[in-house]
């Protein structure tokens, strides 16, 4: 979203930036440690307790819980250096303020001596305006391609803050010459550290041709411009290039109020806040070398296994969440680094991880805007609809109407609706996102889909009916709108064999879908043909065996050939499902129609024989 994409390459992360082995057993250190003079021996002890909160507490992303944990760990046995390192790691990552003693424990030893240590006194040195001492740790930390990629950025931002502007500029210039994807943002901080150092003329130049370099939209080089237009009397420029935002990332554009209030206001102006820039372009590096692992061809030159390309993303994010850590450190404040902390830790499933990220955006940043959409999105993740409704809401009285934000903050409003089962305000957002579709002269079909689902729950049969078909206009091919239409006109008897044709053609493209077999064997016991339509149904409940509706409908198949044990069988079996309201009354009905039957002594050896003869036929 924020960044334009990196030319892919691929990172050798050293152990000490992937912190998968956190969760084996703890290294024993190889001798004793030494802290200011005093010596850690060995204890022996492990305390396993907190050691496996750790563990949990990692897989869980929950950071400070982590860093708590292994300090604990570490506390009875101060000695084991994967300890040590491992409490460090997440220290930065929950930004707790005892990062840098952990850190100079790790750099006492040089068994443990790291990346990791070294860039953790780094910073604490910058952050204290001890730019020789940061300088000369920056210095110490072992060269790999990670940070021999950063590395130029940290060093150049340190000599500019020594006062040494150009000297950095041509440094960073000259690595930028061979960094190939890499090339347009060493330029971009050249021209940073360039006016920060009061070299106007030389900023200028820089600034438009890292602009130039770029191969997509990039916010920092888009502010970065636009300032510098702004504050040289070329306001029209500027304001142009911020709304160019909103063409390549559609959220940005609810942004647009708070960047063009903020359109003098460079980015960056610090050597506090370039470094900071620097890990978190670090961390964009990393996450995107992890989802092409994850996205890997597993017949590829690596042939990875799916559990294998799982577990090495999982390192690559845990390494991006260190970088996107010391961005944090550098500069609290930095929205792009919470808003990309939140989408890992979504993407791995933490929605309430996501969320405490993303309530300490600063409300007054210009980003703050997408934050909220961001955290609206988590908060429905965790199940707390109503804080996401009320921040859609916010969201969608103050963010700018008629823009592709707003449709989108419309689209997800109406979901959050149709999940508190209210219709009517579902379905006027849906409504709403789809004025600004045919204002702009497109069709959403998924919207269409989307409403005429709310249309369905609110028992607006003809209005469900009319946006599905609309929206099978605009997606013909779509199974799953095939299948809606075709098992809503089944539940209807509306036009049987329209619904079968339907439910055929849905089941051609998607054979494997069991809701789908289910709907068409649904449709063509409904129309008399239950042999055939045992088979699907039998096969969709192998496919899903715990499916209330599933097994309502091939109860009734075994109804109608006169087996009605398992009929009885597979409608309590659905009872104890715990399905929806309306399936609940179609199955106690069933099953208070079989305590009323009459038994009838049924051959089950002959509906077995009538199953064989309608598979045969199927």
């Amino acid at each position: 979203m924020l960044f334009c994409r990196i030319l892919p390459a691929v990172f050798l992360l050293s152990a000490s930036l992937c912190c998968a082995s956190a969760l084996s057993t703890p290294a024993r250190a190889a001798g004793p440690a030494q802290d200011g003079g005093k010596t850690h021996k060995e204890t022996g002890h492990i305390d396993s307790e907190a050691f496996l909160r750790a563990i949990v507490a990692v897989r869980f992303e929950d950071d400070a819980e982590a860093a708590k944990a292994f300090q604990q760990a570490l506390a009875a046995d101060p000695g084991n250096a994967e300890l040590l390192r491992q409490a460090l790691v997440r220290s930065i990552m929950s930004g707790s303020p005892d990062a840098g003693e952990l850190a100079r424990r790790v750099n006492e030893l040089p068994a443990s001596r790291n990346q990791v240590s070294v860039l953790a006194l780094g910073n604490e040195a910058a952050r204290q305006g001890r730019w020789t001492a940061a300088l000369g740790y920056y210095r110490m930390a072992e060269s790999d391609l990670l940070t021999h990629l950063i590395m130029p950025l940290l060093m150049a931002w340190g000599e500019q803050a020594q006062g040494h502007a150009g000297q950095a500029v041509n440094a960073l210039l000259a690595q930028a010459q061979d960094a190939g994807g890499l090339t347009p943002f060493y330029t971009l901080h050249a021209a940073l550290i360039a006016r920060a150092g009061g070299m106007e003329n030389r900023a200028q130049e820089l600034l438009f041709r890292a602009q130039k370099l770029m191969s997509g939209s990039d916010v920092l080089t888009a502010r970065s411009c636009a300032a510098w237009l702004w504050q040289h009397g070329q306001r029209e420029k500027a304001r142009a290039v911020l709304r160019a935002l909103g063409d390549t990332d559609p959220l940005l554009t609810l942004a647009g109020p708070g960047l063009q209030a903020n359109i003098a206001v460079f980015p960056v102006t610090s050597a506090r806040e370039g470094i900071a820039r620097a890990y978190l372009l670090a961390a964009f590096i990393l996450n995107q070398q992890g989802r092409e692992q994850m996205h890997a061809d597993p017949a590829g030159p690596a042939r990875l296994t799916a559990a294998q390309r799982g577990a090495s993303a999982f390192q690559f994010n845990e390494a991006s969440r260190l970088m996107l850590g010391f961005a944090l450190e550098m500069d609290p404040t930095l929205v792009e680094a919470r808003l990309m902390l939140a989408e890992i830790q979504g993407e791995e499933g933490h929605p309430d991880a996501a969320r405490e990220t993303l309530l300490h955006v600063p409300p007054t940043d210009p980003l703050a805007p997408v934050a909220m959409f961001r955290l609206s999105m988590f908060d429905i993740a965790a199940g707390h609809l109503d804080d996401a409704i009320a921040l859609l809401n916010k969201l969608s009285s103050e963010s700018p109407e008629q823009t592709a934000g707003q449709a989108q903050v419309q689209r997800v409003l109406g979901g959050a609706l149709l999940e508190k089962k209210d219709w009517a305000g579902a379905i006027a957002a849906y409504t709403r996102a789809m004025e600004f579709d045919r204002k702009h002269g497109a069709v959403d079909w998924a919207l269409l889909s989307m409403r005429a689902t709310t249309y369905y729950e609110a028992g607006d049969w003809p209005h469900a009916r009319a946006d599905a078909r609309a929206a099978l206009a605009y997606a013909p091919d779509e199974p799953s709108l095939l299948n809606f239409l075709g098992y809503s006109m089944t539940e209807r008897h509306e036009n049987l064999p329209e619904a079968e044709e339907l439910l055929r053609k849905a089941h051609r493209l998607a054979p494997e879908e069991a809701a789908i077999t289910d709907s068409l064997g649904w449709v063509r016991v409904e129309q008399g043909d239950v042999e055939g339509g045992l088979v699907l149904l039998e096969k969709a409940a192998e496919q899903i065996p715990e499916d209330p509706e599933v097994n309502y409908h091939l109860g009734e198949a075994y109804w109608r050939l006169g087996r009605r044990t398992e009929a009885v069988d597979q409608w309590n079996m659905a009872l104890g499902l715990h399905p929806n309201p309306s399936d609940e009354k179609l199955i106690r009905a069933a099953l208070e129609r079989a305590d009323m039957a009459p038994k009838t002594g049924v051959d089950e050896k002959k509906s077995d024989q009538s199953s064989q003869k309608g598979e045969k036929a199927q």
